[in-house]
């Protein structure tokens, strides 16, 4: 029996992502880069996130649809601009580098409550991607925050179909807002699922010590996907073999129940 990375509804859309995602924001300096995107689409990712400020990351991404010949996975990226024409600018710009006529998901990204007002009001970012939207160059709209207050007021709004929003062992800050947002339909990307800031690596350098309390990567992607309310994690990766480390963990590990996150959440705690 062929094992397959399992998948999620991502929220009121009509996307099937797999768990386990691929974030494309550093593997372009990665000299594998090319051989890690692939081998993460014949592993079966299907959900591919990037942006149009990652440098070279939509150039890469669009080379490599052109070598398969197809896009049969789901692409999200993101604008910066707070403006609905530097949105739809940007829009057009990912769709000539990654060579394709529509995009899954395009998001606003890093929201914060300062440019709200300036993004979703008249002549905003968010009226430039409807537009988009009604063109048929992006089918759905989401955004990504770091700003408590702002997901909050986002998520409450009813004027998006996906928030990237972080989550990991190591920042349960989210764990109600990604409840709410679930219950509201909202399809819930998780980013920084490992922890972010390097922690990845250090973990690592720790687990090849005496320390007593280690998380390996393994549990540390166990521990999010064990959250339900998510639809997808997106584990950025440079080279193959990471990318090979990760499936084997998304088609293979077992849902933590409560005293186990707890028990993860408790060492988490002791590492920093």
């Amino acid at each position: 029996m062929i094992r397959s990375i399992r998948k999620r509804k991502l929220g009121s859309t009509d996307l099937l992502v797999t768990e386990l995602g691929f974030g494309a924001m550093d593997t372009p300096f990665s000299p594998d880069a090319n051989t890690t995107l692939h081998c993460a689409l014949d592993q079966g990712i299907n959900f591919i996130d990037t942006a149009r400020i990652y440098q070279n990351s939509e150039y890469l991404l669009g080379q490599v649809i052109r070598e398969r010949g197809k896009k049969d996975f789901y692409i999200a990226t993101k604008t910066i601009n707070r403006s609905a024409s530097g949105a739809q600018h940007d829009v057009d710009k990912s769709l000539s580098l990654l060579g394709i006529d529509c995009i899954d998901i395009y998001q606003l990204d890093d929201l914060s409550v300062n440019d709200w007002s300036i993004s979703t009001g008249k002549d905003g970012a968010l009226e430039g991607l409807r537009i988009a939207q009604a063109r048929g160059l992006i089918r759905y709209i989401g955004f990504s925050s770091h700003d408590i207050s702002l997901l909050r007021k986002a998520i409450r709004s009813n004027l998006f179909d996906t928030v990237m929003i972080e989550f990991s062992v190591f920042f349960t800050e989210t764990l109600w807002l990604i409840k709410e947002a679930f219950d509201r339909g909202l399809g819930i990307i998780a980013m920084r699922p490992l922890g972010g800031s390097g922690r990845t690596t250090s973990i690592e350098t720790a687990g090849k010590t005496a320390r007593p309390f280690t998380l390996s990567v393994a549990e540390l992607l166990t521990y999010t996907l064990s959250n339900k309310n998510l639809a997808v994690a997106i584990v950025g990766s440079s080279h193959p073999q990471r990318v090979l480390d990760n499936v084997e963990t998304a088609v293979s590990y077992v849902d933590l129940n409560k005293k186990q996150m707890e028990a993860y959440e408790k060492k988490a705690s002791l590492l920093y």
